[in-house]
């Protein structure tokens, strides 16, 4: 009872925390150029903080063991994703200009700004090495299936292109290098820069909630809410994908902090990336857009149900 207690009492503050940011973007307490600037701060240094953080432990076999087993997971997690994408994409006989955007929403969730912070609050402990390696399996599979795919169904007049170079010059990629390269060696970082690095890390999950409410309160409700289609790509993303990843996994994954980490890393609602390659590669940037503001309100409600199965 008193687990449960204390998880109801973190959905609550999470709550809370996108509420704040919705009402400081709705009363003009910060503009759109401040999320869009924080957006930045929280990927380049806030995560990859959090990340060399989280992976400074005692060096273990059986760590390292269970760490690419959630990478590995995660990586066929997202070709299932793919395959439900086609599959409902075909069912629903989604356009073409859309479609590519309909399977990412379906692949990808938002590990890194939803993911990360509210599986450190719920589960705490190991968790946050786990999501290391959720991590990178997410940044491997959207910067190459995930291209490839928005691309392939965009207008045609952005070409993909697919670069090893800028995949590994991705600040998080950066980070879990470093901090494989510190864990596996068993070292330590000094106090100073430590302390720093873990301090910075630590507002992860309370700045990731208000930028969320931020991104959500500049939204205008009326352009998205009567989009039938956001609801239905929602219910996907946020029920039916982690929903059948939990029953096919749950057979072979016997470690439940594991298990934990990967269902409710795919209970996520669909990641802000998904819009961001749909401009870059000439698809319909507000579809994407509506499918994230939908999938992340709902996501409040949705998410629940994952966390209490592990705890």
């Amino acid at each position: 009872m008193e687990v449960f207690i204390t998880a109801v009492n973190k959905l609550i503050i999470i709550f809370l925390l996108v509420l704040i940011g919705c009402f400081a973007k709705k009363k003009d307490i910060i503009d759109d150029c401040f999320i869009d600037k924080f957006s930045g701060f929280l990927t380049k240094i806030v995560v990859p903080c959090f990340i060399i953080s989280s992976m400074q432990l005692s060096y273990t076999p059986e760590l390292l063991q269970k760490g690419i087993v959630v990478f590995v997971t995660c990586m066929i997690m997202h070709i299932w994703g793919m395959l439900v994408g086609f599959g409902t994409g075909k069912l629903f006989r989604v356009p073409h200009m859309n479609l590519g955007i309909w399977v990412f929403s379906c692949m990808f969730a938002n590990i890194g700004f939803m993911g990360v912070p509210v599986i450190s609050m719920i589960f705490g402990g190991n968790s946050v090495f786990y999501c290391a390696f959720a991590t990178a399996a997410f940044n491997l599979a959207s910067y190459t299936l995930g291209i490839w795919i928005i691309g392939r169904y965009g207008d045609g007049s952005h070409p993909v292109e697919i670069s090893l170079r800028q995949l590994l010059k991705l600040p998080v990629n950066i980070a879990i290098i470093i901090g494989m390269i510190l864990f596996i060696g068993n070292i330590q970082l000094p106090e100073a820069i430590g302390g720093t690095v873990k301090m910075v890390g630590d507002m992860i999950a309370p700045l990731a909630m208000i930028y969320i409410g931020a991104v959500l309160g500049r939204m205008r409700l009326k352009e998205m809410i009567y989009d039938r289609w956001a609801y239905v790509i929602s219910i996907i993303r946020l029920i039916v994908v982690p929903l059948t990843a939990y029953l096919m996994l749950r057979p072979f994954i016997t470690d439940q902090l594991v298990l934990g980490v990967v269902i409710v890393g795919l209970s996520t609602p669909i990641g802000a990336y998904c819009a961001i390659l749909a401009a870059q590669y000439g698809a319909d940037e507000k579809t994407a857009s509506r499918y994230i503001f939908i999938s992340t309100a709902l996501s409040i409600l949705t998410m629940p149900f994952f966390f209490f199965l592990f705890i």
